[in-house]
């Protein structure tokens, strides 16, 4: 499989490394505007190559290295400047985004197009309408991410394997993202049960939950603080989605992508389980969703949605639009 990077940054190259590590491709270019960036990088990877399944790297400022690619990932855009408004941001990314789409189509007739850059949910309905591809070919990196804080911070709390923890964050990938823990378990038994007979003496079970899903929601912003931005976890889990086209593998994985319906919403990009394989999102898993849950989905796709009809009507966003951040 060829996969093809845009943008050479730490979210770029880190997908690159993990997915050169995991010996997902046998060939991967990373082009950024900085083309002396991009070149260091693939050269710098590269040099790892005798160490990892037999791979090519390409980098540099030129389109014509995404020739013939099965998936381009997306991780470009740029961030907010002083005084810059969200919709400016919005839509400076939209073209930004709508340029870099139309610069792939030119090398690659039908490849899967994995969007990284944030806000991931509105600008994955950018690259949809953008390339006049098929909904399943465009997939956003979506709540990957924030399912495997999800299930990291549960596990740290119950003392378990993460791998053995299936729980879900749906909806955006911001603010009014939510965690779906009526669908939630530990080997089977719903996590409510299992969180029953684990719970330290006074402790409560709703706040223990709550906490959970908070340091899961706000993990990005803790990062942010202390080190300036994420990109190793983001890199992992887009390298886990790379693994799963590639080997077709039919995995279930939270992935964002533009809904023809669910659930009464129509048109709107957002996270559900979704299972994937070569050719992109073969089918949407129907969650059972408690009505709390289900309402807290429809919130999230209304933030979606409002932010994509902001950049049509040339409108600021709400205050809930997507955040910044991984």
């Amino acid at each position: 499989m060829k996969v093809s990077i845009i943008g050479a940054g730490m979210v770029g190259s880190s997908i690159a490394y993990a997915t050169m590590i995991k010996g997902v491709a046998r060939e991967i270019s990373i082009v950024d505007i900085n083309g002396d960036l991009a070149e260091g990088q693939a050269l710098d990877l590269s040099h790892g190559a005798p160490y990892v399944h037999p791979v090519r790297i390409k980098g540099g400022n030129d389109y014509s290295l995404t020739k013939n690619s099965d998936v381009v990932v997306i991780t470009a855009g740029r961030a907010q400047k002083p005084g810059e408004t969200r919709l400016q941001l919005l839509k400076s990314n939209a073209k930004i985004i709508s340029s870099i789409v139309e610069s792939c189509l030119k090398y690659s007739e039908n490849p899967i197009i994995l969007m990284v850059s944030n806000p991931v949910d509105v600008l994955t309905w950018v690259a949809w309408k953008k390339s006049g591809l098929p909904r399943e070919r465009i997939i956003g990196s979506g709540t990957t991410l924030d399912t495997a804080r999800l299930r990291q911070n549960i596990a740290d709390h119950c003392k378990l394997d993460p791998r053995s923890v299936h729980a879900y964050i749906i909806g955006e990938h911001g603010d009014s993202e939510i965690a779906s823990w009526s669908t939630a378990n530990v080997g089977g038994v719903p996590i409510k049960e299992f969180c029953n007979g684990c719970l330290a003496k006074g402790c409560e079970r709703d706040k223990v939950f709550e906490r959970i899903f908070e340091n899961t929601r706000d993990a990005a912003y803790k990062i942010i603080e202390k080190k300036g931005a994420t990109y190793y976890g983001i890199g992992l889990a887009v390298a886990r989605i790379l693994e799963t086209i590639a080997g077709d593998h039919h995995s279930v994985l939270t992935v964002s992508s533009v809904h023809e319906e669910f659930r009464g919403m129509r048109d709107v990009p957002f996270s559900v389980p979704s299972v994937l394989g070569k050719k992109g999102i073969e089918r949407i898993l129907p969650l059972k969703l408690s009505d709390d849950e289900l309402k807290g989905l429809e919130n999230s796709a209304k933030v979606i949605k409002a932010a994509i009809e902001s950049i049509l009507e040339n409108r600021e966003p709400r205050a809930e639009s997507p955040r910044d951040g991984k």
